[in-house]
């Protein structure tokens, strides 16, 4: 009994040590696999911190390129237009000079060599003024300033510019404007016909047989109420370009077929002016049948002066059904506008300052369609529709219409992509508003289409300073109804302006231009809406140039012209308070 219980004590204790060895070992391997997992944090922490500092400094160095880069750009267009005012005195001297000798009395030869020398002055002229425009163009100092114009006035006088050169070499030179061509639009027209002239002058260089046809069309309302696509052919029988060549022509410094004919800047300086003025130039040819060159540019069609303004509503207002709307805008003036515009087709609607609120209201109510504005506070637009598309299938199929005033040509496809179904562009108009909701479909959509129209348009108008309010938009969009609709609207948009006005300058003083560009961006949207459209614009551009050293005057001349505005609209309100 005794052997038998020393014998279980003595396997009981070798156990023990047995465990008390494996239980040492798994203590001694725990610290060791903490140690390397401590000594594995240490390394990745060390090279996150690394990777962070090495991103820093790659951010620096991009950064400073940047600035380089941009500096270079700033001192090469300095250097050449220091050196085109320079070359362009003495070049002056001698086309005068030259142009005053062959008025005297020379013989062939004399008269000969005095044609070249003029001839070649004027030549380096046009070299000047490309290579600064270039420079420009390439450092970002070019503005697109559009101006109400005479579009037959302007063709008439480029035309009669290449007349006597078409005459001088056998050629006809045929003009054909169409009927659809607008009397006045709102153009640049010093750029307008900075490319129409390079596209004519290179026609005619090009063609020794037959002539050069310029056809002007325009395909109407196809963007907004109002705006449309101004197309200009410059057809000729010239040497044409090669298939393989087509897509060099339009390379700067690059020049196809006659490397005597300039250093080919002038297709460059007009596919990029093109592009600025949110345009597009194309180009067809077969070698030795000629070249078309097609210029669109989309442009607003404006009344003639001659003519009394009168609303013009392309689509019935009786074939508009009863919806339910909701819309999401903070702007005060702007909720007014839009209230205002729907009340005029006989519809109303819940209006929310954010996307937050809408949503909350999409989870209490039905609606036929939403209406986002997409910069807002709290929640803006595109997030708005986000959580729109990834809620549950009641509210995640409603038909959704953005409501933008930008200006990128992009912004349609980016905002349809997003999933919004339609897409409306500041300013406002009714025509834009009918068709919208018009297309507004009496069952939910299954899926968002991908359609819809966009440009935004600021026309200028308008002068920095008022004597009266212009009354113009309001009469275009509100009828018999627009003193009225100026009585409700003024108001909130004084208060609210001002309001905004001393944030853009306490904004600006701060260098804050994040919170400049949303100011402009709010601003803008309400003075587009009750028809200032010279103010709106400057906003546009202090929105887009945010940051940079124009935009101190720019800021000046918004408050300028706030200050000029207030007793012009207090003046006119007290006329209408009279009149009723």
């Amino acid at each position: 009994m005794g052997g038998d219980l020393e014998k279980k004590l003595s396997l009981a204790q070798a156990r023990c040590k047995r465990l008390k060895s494996a239980r040492a070992q798994a203590e001694s391997l725990l610290e060791q696999k903490s140690r390397e997992l401590f000594e594995a944090n240490q390394t990745l922490e060390a090279t996150q911190q690394k990777l962070e500092e090495d991103i820093k400094q790659a951010t620096y160095e991009l950064s400073v390129t940047n600035k380089r880069l941009q500096n270079s750009l700033n001192e090469r267009s300095a250097f050449i237009g220091q050196m085109s005012h320079e070359v362009r005195t003495p070049l002056n001297a001698i086309i005068g000079l030259s142009e005053i000798l062959l008025t005297t009395k020379l013989d062939e030869a004399q008269s000969d060599y005095i044609d070249t020398i003029n001839s070649g002055a004027r030549s380096l002229i046009v070299l000047l003024n490309d290579m600064l425009d270039i420079t420009k163009i390439e450092a970002g100092r070019v503005d697109i300033n559009p101006q109400p114009e005479n579009t037959h006035r302007i063709h008439k006088n480029i035309i009669a510019m290449f007349a006597l050169e078409a005459k001088e070499k056998g050629l006809k030179l045929d003009f054909r404007i169409d009927q659809t061509v607008p009397t006045r639009i709102s153009i640049d027209k010093g750029r307008y016909k900075q490319i129409i002239n390079n596209l004519i002058s290179n026609a005619l260089k090009n063609t020794e047989r037959g002539g050069v046809l310029i056809n002007i069309s325009y395909d109407s309302d196809v963007i907004s109420e109002g705006m449309g696509i101004l197309k200009v052919k410059v057809v000729d029988t010239g040497v044409g370009i090669a298939e393989d060549q087509i897509e060099r022509i339009f390379n700067a410094y690059e020049q196809i077929g006659r490397p005597n004919q300039g250093v080919g800047l002038g297709l460059a300086i007009c596919q990029q002016l093109s592009e600025l003025m949110m345009g597009k130039i194309s180009c067809e040819s077969k070698v030795g049948r000629g070249s078309i060159f097609e210029l669109t540019l989309p442009v607003l069609a404006l009344q003639d002066s001659n003519s009394d303004i009168k609303p013009r509503l392309s689509s019935p207002t009786a074939a508009l059904p009863s919806l339910e709307i909701l819309i999401a805008e903070d702007n005060p003036t702007n909720q007014k506008v839009i209230t205002a515009q729907l009340s005029q087709l006989g519809q109303r609607a819940d209006i929310t300052n954010n996307g937050a609120e809408a949503l909350e209201k999409l989870k209490v109510n039905d609606y036929d369609v939403v209406i986002l504005d997409i910069l807002m506070p709290v929640m803006n637009g595109e997030e708005t529709i986000k959580s729109i598309r990834s809620s549950d299938p009641g509210i995640s199929q409603q038909y959704c219409i953005a409501l933008t005033a930008s200006s990128y040509q992009d912004q349609q496809e980016r905002l349809l992509g997003l999933g919004f179904d339609a897409f409306l562009s500041k300013p406002l108009s009714l025509d834009q508003l009918i068709e919208a909701l018009n297309d507004v479909p009496k069952t939910p959509r299954v899926q968002a289409s991908f359609g819809g129209k966009f440009m935004e348009q600021i026309s200028v108008t308008e002068e920095a300073k008022f004597s009266s309010f212009d009354f113009n938009y309001l009469k275009t969009q509100f009828g018999d109804a627009h003193l009225s609709i100026f009585q409700e609207i003024a108001p909130t948009f004084l208060e609210h302006a001002y309001r905004e006005l001393d944030q853009l300058l306490a904004t600006h003083t701060q260098g804050q231009y994040e919170k400049v560009k949303r100011i402009c961006h709010s601003m803008k949207g309400a003075a587009s809406s009750i028809g200032l459209n010279h103010l709106a614009n400057t906003l546009l551009q202090i929105e887009s140039k945010a940051g940079t050293e124009e935009v101190g005057s720019l800021v000046s001349d918004v408050e300028t012209i706030m200050s000029d505005l207030k007793p012009v609209i207090h003046a006119e309100l007290d006329k209408v308070k009279r009149a009723q």
